[in-house]
């Protein structure tokens, strides 16, 4: 799993980190140190069976950087509300981060929603998320602006007002219904408070404080810069969650020579739910906003709400007109300058776009370097750019598979692997098996298709079998063939007797380590399915009276042969006749 982090250049930034198995991400974390944290998953030994699945299982990684460990706890949290992954155990029954409630009703009332499906935005008006120290602001909303949280029927009039009304911590609307007014005015302000929008209402919590240490009130004066303080030391803004339910994209881009680099941060519904980072590897030589915009957005939903650079505001109007004209979108762009939420999301947007670049940039050069190496060390006759691999996997002869791992500019490009069920031998004799292997890959493939190197899984023997097919095939002179060998990881060429031997540490030794690991992966992957199959099918094929469909329905309800022969007769009986039922009884156990 080392060769895993290898390929990724990761910062030592807070963030989240989601871990991707073959087709979906399989599990979302977040991390104070991205590169401590998620190098701690392959460097340590695990003791938890789930660890070590999740490990197993992890194909590829994605980050997400954020400003702050509380954004990064945030972000996760929305993130494994989109992806639901299978080892998120803790968040997945749809709990969610804490929010604060006022209820619309007469009588608002405030309170804790833990639950997300507690959420309705018909009955109330929700803030936050608050991952810490929800509890404290609840009793701060309940002391400054004396709003009940009880569970009081307020069409009714009770005799007495509870205890919190005697401790000043409520107005007392359970008794006292004339209070109808000022309560509503509490609530809103409470609102305002939660909303980050308080200028005004500490303004005038000042004017009163000062008006009653003017009147000799110190009592009442003190209350007030209790309040003040109070309201001061709970103003967080919290960047990774917005308190209305807006849609909008945070677009930054920068051009670098003939590459442009794009960061697209996507909040829906007020949660940021993703970062898009993408490269256009052709010269722009137009506006580059106007032009990487357009191109995303061709291809991309667009949201009525878009925050952009300042350096873009001039643009303005050409964008707006596009998105009229062609989507038919009243587009709102937003250009921020003053510190605000959305001055800081465009912040965030940047730190990602960065992050981008210098991985791009740091994994590019070495592995650049890596293939340098290669390409000059061995006297390739083409810069190794496409590198095809092959390996061959079997148990004595049986079931016998060859694999190929693909490497495109020095990276594994699984979408282009190739697996190869072997037809002519069934007896081990690796050289005869690689020949077909290479024979049927190759014999049809034009000159212009052909990859720039081709690696073996092998020593001398292997490469010479392959070289044999080659010339055969009149193309010994169109690629340049090598092997590495796992004992010592001698490198062999084609053509030549002796070995070439790099050091553990270069890039270019690590490029064909992955190539041939991957290869054999695959490889032994494809062949334990074929096996599986064949011991299914030959077990089953000795008991009488069963054919292709009640061996398919047999394990379509019992999953393996083991629990068939585990499985009561009552079991049995439920799938085929009584006599098959005795008979796989017989048979199999």
């Amino acid at each position: 799993m080392e060769s895993l982090i290898d390929r990724y250049e990761i910062p030592d930034l807070p963030g989240v980190y989601l871990m991707k198995g073959k087709k979906e991400v399989i599990y979302v974390g977040k991390a104070k140190n991205l590169k401590k944290r998620v190098s701690s998953y392959f460097k340590k030994v695990h003791i938890d069976k789930k660890t070590m699945e999740l490990v197993d299982h992890i194909e590829d990684l994605e980050f997400i950087v954020c400003k702050s460990e509380l954004d990064a706890l945030i972000l996760e949290n929305n993130l494994i509300k989109k992806y639901m992954p299978k080892y998120n155990i803790l968040l997945k029954d749809q709990k969610t981060y804490p929010y604060i409630k006022i209820s619309l009703e007469k009588f608002p009332k405030v309170s804790i929603i833990r639950r997300s499906k507690d959420m309705d935005i018909k009955n109330g008006d929700y803030f936050g998320p608050y991952p810490n120290g929800s509890g404290f602001l609840l009793k701060t909303l309940i002391k400054i602006f004396k709003i009940r949280d009880c569970n009081r029927d307020m069409k009714k009039i009770y005799p007495k007002p509870c205890l919190k009304y005697y401790m000043d911590r409520c107005m007392g609307p359970c008794v006292y219904k004339g209070v109808e007014e000022s309560y509503k005015q509490s609530a809103e302000n409470a609102k305002y408070f939660l909303k980050g929008r308080v200028d005004n209402l500490l303004k005038q919590m000042k004017e009163e404080m000062e008006k009653s240490s003017r009147s000799m009130e110190f009592e009442k004066a003190i209350q007030y810069r209790e309040q003040i303080k109070a309201i001061e030391n709970s103003l967080k803004t919290q960047v990774t969650e917005v308190l209305k339910n807006i849609d909008e994209d945070v677009f930054v881009c920068r051009q670098d020579g003939d590459l442009l680099f794009l960061t697209i941060l996507k909040i829906r519904d007020g949660k940021i739910l993703g970062v898009n980072n993408l490269r256009v590897d052709i010269p722009i030589e137009d506006d580059i906003l106007v032009e990487s915009f357009l191109r995303y957005y061709s291809n991309e939903k667009m949201p009525k709400n878009i925050i952009l650079d300042s350096l873009f505001a001039e643009k303005k109007e050409i964008l707006e007109g596009w998105g009229k004209n062609f989507l038919h979108i009243n587009l709102k762009l937003y250009f921020p300058v003053v510190k605000s939420r959305r001055k800081k999301l465009l912040e965030m947007a940047y730190l990602n776009l960065e992050e981008e670049i210098k991985k791009y940039y740091n994994q590019k050069d070495v592995l650049e370097e890596g293939m340098k190496v290669l390409y000059e060390t061995l006297n390739l006759n083409k810069f190794p750019r496409k590198i095809e691999c092959f390996d061959i996997s079997n148990i004595s002869g049986k079931d016998a598979v060859g694999a190929m791992s693909v490497a495109v500019e020095g990276r594994l490009a699984k979408k282009h692997y190739r697996k190869f069920k072997i037809k002519t031998k069934d007896t081990p004799d690796d050289y005869h098996m690689m020949r077909e292997v290479i024979q049927r890959r190759y014999s049809k493939l034009a000159q212009i298709d052909l990859p720039d190197l081709i690696l073996i899984d092998g020593g001398l023997g292997q490469l010479n079998a392959v070289e044999g097919v080659f010339i055969g095939l009149k193309k010994e002179n169109l690629v340049d063939i090598i092997s590495i060998a796992k004992r010592e990881e001698e490198v062999f060429k084609a053509g030549e007797t002796s070995s070439y031997i790099f050091s553990k540490n270069t890039e270019a030794l690590k490029i064909l380590q992955r190539l041939r690991d991957e290869a054999h992966r695959f490889g032994i992957t494809y062949h334990r399915n074929l096996r599986k199959k064949r011991v299914i099918s030959s077990e089953l094929d000795e008991v009488e009276g069963i054919g292709p469909k009640r061996k398919k329905d047999l394990l379509k309800r019992f999953k393996s042969v083991k629990r068939i022969k585990e499985a009561t007769l009552e079991e049995l009986l439920e799938i085929v006749p009584e006599k098959i039922a005795w008979q796989i009884k017989k048979v199999l156990n």
